[in-house]
């Protein structure tokens, strides 16, 4: 009989505190929410989306308004499958927050 080979054992990483900690500002992140996803357009209301982090926490970066961006469950899918560039994101990103702050000032709130 063959002896089965060793299994070498898991290593046991640190857990990193960051993505223990992943959201460090909710306020940021309620900001971000949108009742449609800025990149397909579909509006199914707050809390069918998700918001993505275009640059990832786990790499150290934060919960600000220019790096957080409301998805659909399809698109933000497709954003961590690298479907959808991070340009392309921080383009929508950036025309979604021009476009509240128009809508803002029109309605009197800035």
């Amino acid at each position: 009989m063959i002896p089965k080979p060793k299994r070498k054992p898991k290593s046991k990483r640190e857990p990193n505190p960051q993505k223990q900690q992943r959201i460090v500002d909710p306020e940021a992140i309620e900001a971000a929410r949108r009742p449609y996803c800025a990149k397909c357009g579909i509006s199914r209301g707050v809390e069918h989306n998700q918001v993505h982090h275009i640059y990832t926490k786990g790499a150290g970066n934060p919960d600000t308004v220019d790096n957080l961006i409301s998805l659909c469950v399809e698109c933000h899918a497709k954003a961590h499958a690298g479907l959808i560039p991070k340009q392309l994101l921080k383009d929508l990103l950036k025309s979604d927050i021009a476009y509240h702050k128009a809508l803002l000032k029109r309605e009197g709130g800035e």
